[in-house]
């Protein structure tokens, strides 16, 4: 039995829902109730009481609630205890740089993690995407973002999706298709289109083409910048327009981003990544506070 299964119990026994708890806690309701089965089957005890309409707790599962919650607690404490006689790298926790898209969630989990450990440095170390999956696998820093469905393949880290939302058209507010509702996607195959990244492998411009090409399509103008400063500038200025995930919000910045027709189609996923044999005991309690976030 892993303390994950304790947290994914804890969560489903709170919100009486697999739903929800899979929501909150990020994994698929398939993935969320085979854990809870598991569990189940290990323990020898029924848990939980389910119906087609609803879920409930069995007198023995809620004993083994108050349980869990008291081992989740204690868990916590013994990394608190842990951190407090580390020295030296394990007092701090290195970050790899993530941009405005955690901006979402980030300073809230940052916040709860220095109230808990005011002791731990908290440092962001700029890299790209994917120089933070090396990063993770060298040592050098301890918790990384990747973005993409298959950016953590055969990687052998371990991550926790943070950010779930589609990709939208971004446009300036001066442009014509500001008002919109909706754009279909083969509508931008001859506007002049942004994607972020020029090192040999761009996981943005791989998902643009990746879409349009799935549309049956490639775009005529497409043009990379280096950074997300340069694409947001160039979209306000109304010299482009780029695919960006609708939960950015970037009215301030002069942007309005249009939902895609079939909008389940565009997928845009981040991941939070780390290394399982990481010896940084704020590695498991920052991630623990990652999985207990609500969804974005």
């Amino acid at each position: 039995m892993e303390l994950r299964h304790l947290r994914y119990f804890v969560a489903v026994a709170e919100d009486l829902s697999f739903r929800k708890a899979a929501n909150r806690l990020h994994v698929s309701g398939p993935a969320l109730s085979k854990q809870i089965r598991n569990l189940e089957e290990e323990t020898g005890v029924k848990l939980l009481e389910r119906t087609t309409v609803a879920v409930s707790l069995t007198e023995a599962g809620k004993v083994f609630l108050a349980d869990a919650r008291q081992l989740l607690t204690q868990s916590e404490m013994a990394v608190a205890r842990a951190l407090q006689t580390q020295s030296g790298q394990s007092r701090a926790l290195r970050i790899g740089s993530v941009g405005i898209i955690a901006t979402d969630f980030l300073p809230l989990t940052l916040k709860k993690f220095r109230d808990r450990y005011p002791g731990v440095e908290i440092q962001f170390v700029e890299m790209l995407p994917l120089e933070q999956l090396e990063g993770l696998k060298r040592g050098t820093i301890d918790i990384g973002f990747a973005y993409g469905q298959d950016a953590l393949a055969n990687s052998g880290l371990r991550s926790l999706c943070v950010v779930h939302s589609q990709f939208g058209v971004a446009v300036s507010s001066q442009h014509a298709w500001a008002g919109r509702k909706s754009v279909a996607l083969p509508e931008i195959r001859d506007l002049v289109i942004y994607s972020i990244g020029k090192e040999p492998r761009s996981v943005h411009q791989e998902d643009v083409c990746g879409f349009c090409a799935r549309e049956g399509f490639t775009p005529t103008n497409l043009r990379r910048v280096a950074g997300f400063d340069s694409l947001i500038n160039l979209i306000a200025a109304d010299q482009g327009i780029s695919l960006l995930p609708q939960v950015l919000d970037l009215k301030n910045q002069g942007i309005h981003i249009i939902p895609l027709e079939e909008s389940s189609n565009y997928d845009f996923r981040m991941w939070a990544a780390w290394n399982h044999q990481s010896r940084n005991p704020a590695v498991d309690y920052f991630v623990h506070l990652l999985e207990k976030r609500e969804p974005s």
